[in-house]
């Protein structure tokens, strides 16, 4: 890292499922830009990951009743131009209930349960439909490190 360069950004997301779907977000943030994610956001300084995940869920889509698990898998997302660095942390959820709705993020355009068949076809930011996939179609294994995940819009 170069001394004047800002430090990576962590970003801890949690995975809802309902039956087979998982909870996802869709940002829109100008009509042609529209994206799929895993609820979640960025870590605030002397907050715990597991703290994080529960405030994110709790503004992006109003869940407040929920019990998080543990780590599910991880990655990084760094731009080519190294102009971006965020390290991507997805909590399973052990519970939750509720019902989820659109929160405080103005991004934030839609809040469903998508099927995991559709995963693999839909636009996300990050990148993590295969590893959505291998997850959800691999019975949850063990925590796994996905390595550097960066696609250019």
């Amino acid at each position: 890292m170069e001394p004047d360069s800002p430090p990576p950004r962590v970003r801890v997301a949690a995975l809802v499922t309902r039956g087979d779907s998982l909870l996802l977000v869709r940002h829109e943030k100008c009509q042609e830009d529209n994206y799929w994610l895993v609820p979640g956001g960025g870590l605030h300084f002397g907050e715990s990951m597991e703290e994080a995940a529960l405030r994110e869920l709790r503004e992006e889509v109003c869940l407040t009743e929920v019990t998080i698990g543990g780590l599910a898998f991880a990655h990084d997302t760094i731009a080519p131009d190294g102009t971006r660095h965020l390290v991507n942390l997805y909590f399973a959820v052990k519970s939750w209930s509720g019902e989820p709705c659109i929160g405080e993020d103005p991004v934030v355009a839609e809040v469903r349960f998508v099927p995991f068949a559709e995963i693999p076809g839909l636009r996300m930011y990050p990148a993590i439909n295969e590893a959505l996939a291998d997850y959800f179609g691999n019975g949850a294994p063990d925590a796994a490190y996905h390595g550097r995940l960066w696609l250019d819009k």
